[in-house]
C-alpha cells in the first residue's frame, strides 16, 4: 500500500505543527529561577558566579561555607533550559566538565535530584545549597536570587 502525495503532505504538515507546538510550549514555560538556602538568600549572584558555581569551580561561599549544588537529570527539559539560558552551554558540555573533575579526583559532581519538589526540599534543608526551579517559590521558605543577570559588554545570552 503506497501513501499518496497529498497524504504525505498532510502528514508532514501535522509533524511540523506538532514540533512547533512542542517548541512553543517549552519557550512559554518561562524562565528558570536560581534558588539558594536561607543562609545565602541575601546574596546577589551575577552570571559569572552562577557559571562558576554550577561548573564546580567556585566551591565555597564568601563566608567559607561549602557550596552544595543540586541539579535535575541531564535529560530533564528544565535542566536543558537552565543550561542554555543561565549558563550559556549545553547539558552534555556541563556533564563532561563534571565527569572530568570526578575522574581526575579534583572535585565532585553536583547532586542530582528527581524533580523540582525534591530540589526545593534539598536546597531548603542543606546549608550552602543552590539549585534552580521553573516557578518562583512563594512560600517564603526559599528565596530566589536576583534575576535577570546583567550581561557583560559584548556577551550574548
Amino acid at each position: 500500500m503506497s501513501i499518496s502525495r497529498s497524504s504525505r503532505r498532510l502528514l508532514g504538515a501535522a509533524m511540523a505543527l506538532a514540533l512547533a507546538l512542542t517548541l512553543s510550549e517549552l519557550s512559554w514555560a518561562g524562565s528558570v529561577d536560581i534558588i539558594t538556602s536561607k543562609d545565602h538568600a541575601d546574596k546577589t549572584l551575577d552570571r559569572a558566579t552562577i557559571r562558576a558555581i554550577f561548573s564546580v569551580r567556585l566551591r565555597q561561599w564568601p563566608d567559607g561555607v561549602p557550596v552544595r549544588v543540586f541539579v535535575l537529570p541531564d535529560n530533564n527539559p528544565l535542566h536543558v533550559q537552565f543550561c542554555r539560558e543561565q549558563l550559556g552551554t549545553f547539558p552534555y558540555v556541563l556533564r563532561a566538565s563534571w565527569d572530568r573533575l570526578v575522574y581526575t579526583g579534583t572535585g565532585i559532581a553536583p547532586e542530582i535530584v528527581a524533580n523540582e519538589r525534591e530540589m526545593r526540599e534539598r536546597v531548603a534543608t542543606t546549608r550552602g545549597a543552590i539549585g534552580y526551579i521553573s516557578v518562583p517559590d512563594t512560600t517564603g521558605f526559599l528565596r530566589v536570587t536576583m534575576q535577570p543577570f546583567l550581561l557583560a559588554a559584548g556577551e550574548k545570552k
